[in-house]
Parts: C-alpha cells; sequence; structure tokens
C-alpha cells in the first residue's frame, strides 16, 4: 500500500495511505452531479438564456469548481470530503494555490484529452506512477491521501500531558527522537509481556545515558522521561 508520511509539531511522521483509484472516481462523479445540477437549475429552473459570450460568467463555477474548493476547503470537494480524501503536497504540507493551479489545468489533460473516454489519461498516468498520481500531481508535487492513518500516536513517541504539566528530568534533553522512540518501543513490549527486570535495564541505561540519578520505580520513571520529553519537545 502506498502511504505518505507527514510531520507533526509533536515530532512525529504519521502516515496516511494514497487514495485508491476508486476513491478518486467516486469522488470525481459525486463532484460531477453537483456541477451537473448547478448547470440544470440554470437552464431549467432560472431559465438563463446564454445568448452572446458574455453569458457565458455564469458557468465559470463548473469550470473553476475543483480549483476553489480545493483552495477554499484545505485540499477537498465536496467529492473528496464524501469520500474523506484530501490533496496534500508530497511533503504533506497543505498545497500552494500555484499548486492547485496546476492539477487543475492539467485536467484538461488528464480528464478531457480523450474526450470519448473521459479521465483515461488520468486512470492510466495514477496506475503505473509508483504514488498513485495523475499527471496533474506529478507536475504540482502533490498527490491525494485517505484521511485514514495507517500509524496512530499509539504507535508513537507522543504522550499528552496537561498545559500545566513540569518537567520532572530536565536532563533528558540530552536524549533525540530515535532514542525516545526506541524507550518507548521497549517499555511498551515490556509491559506487555509483563517484564519487569527488562523495564528496570532500561530504566538503567537511560538514566546511565541522561545522566539522571532518582529513586522513582522504573515503570513510572520511564513513563515521565516520556511525558517530559513530549513536554519539551512536542508542544
Amino acid at each position: 500500500m502506498n502511504t505518505i508520511t507527514i510531520p507533526t509539531t509533536q515530532h512525529i511522521d504519521l502516515e496516511y495511505p494514497v487514495a485508491s483509484l476508486g476513491d478518486r472516481i467516486v469522488a470525481g462523479i459525486l463532484d460531477l452531479v453537483i456541477q451537473a445540477g448547478y448547470v440544470i437549475f440554470l437552464i431549467y429552473v432560472a431559465e438563463w438564456k446564454v445568448s452572446s459570450m458574455a453569458d457565458m460568467w455564469i458557468f465559470l463555477p463548473v469550470m473553476l469548481y475543483s480549483l476553489l474548493c480545493e483552495a477554499i476547503f484545505n485540499g477537498q470537494t465536496p467529492g473528496k470530503m464524501v469520500m474523506k480524501t484530501r490533496t496534500i503536497s508530497l511533503d504533506g504540507s497543505r498545497p500552494g494555490f500555484t499548486a492547485l493551479f496546476l492539477r487543475w489545468g492539467l485536467r484538461v489533460v488528464d480528464i478531457w484529452l480523450l474526450g470519448i473516454f473521459p479521465g483515461l489519461v488520468a486512470i492510466i498516468v495514477i496506475s503505473v506512477s509508483k504514488k498513485g498520481q495523475r499527471l496533474g500531481d506529478l507536475v504540482a508535487t502533490t498527490n491525494v491521501i485517505k484521511l485514514k492513518l495507517v500509524t496512530t500516536f499509539i504507535d508513537t513517541i507522543y504522550v499528552e500531558t496537561a498545559d500545566d504539566y513540569k518537567a520532572s528530568f530536565p536532563e533528558i534533553t540530552s536524549l533525540n527522537d530515535r532514542d525516545i522512540s526506541i524507550l518507548k518501543e521497549v517499555l511498551d513490549a515490556a509491559l506487555k509481556n509483563k517484564n519487569p527486570v527488562l523495564m528496570g535495564k532500561l530504566a538503567d541505561r537511560v538514566q546511565q545515558v541522561a545522566g539522571i540519578q532518582t529513586r522513582m520505580p522504573a515503570e513510572q520513571f520511564l513513563q515521565t522521561v516520556l511525558a517530559d520529553y513530549n513536554h519539551y519537545y512536542g508542544k
């Protein structure tokens, strides 16, 4: 499964799956239904008459639909909202207007180049590209993700702390994300297997590396180190 890694302010990398071809097609169909509904309303309900090119402005919302929606709704159209997908930059950030404009402009190729087979170019490019991107995504360095985490905060070094939390061990600032990630992984394994010996050895090692002296029980100490680290670097 293709995924995109998104860094967060808590020093955590979260993985989201790339939206499947089916997700993108269904979202596109839903958006087309909305656009068609707008046109039907104009013609049959509002009885709008196009008498000159100057009257074509009324169809701009249809032409600019995906660009405006993704710019306003943080990379989503109504169809994407229903399918719980979103357009993002490959670095996980919100796409800028230039990137959104590029992927919107290349819809002419992706969706409408082969008039009798709309979307065929996009389907082919998405199917063969390594990250499931259509041509517009490749040029704009964007992609569409499914808003369903592959990793969760439980799988990371994140530990929630209160706003008024007071750290116990300022020495842990000498540790880094990798150290804390290993600490949490070993601690989780020790807790799962009910292995106090392993927790004791881990606590001793952390104290030795960070230069900490404490009589706090091993499990409490390790949980406190995780909380302290998130207090210093996760806020």
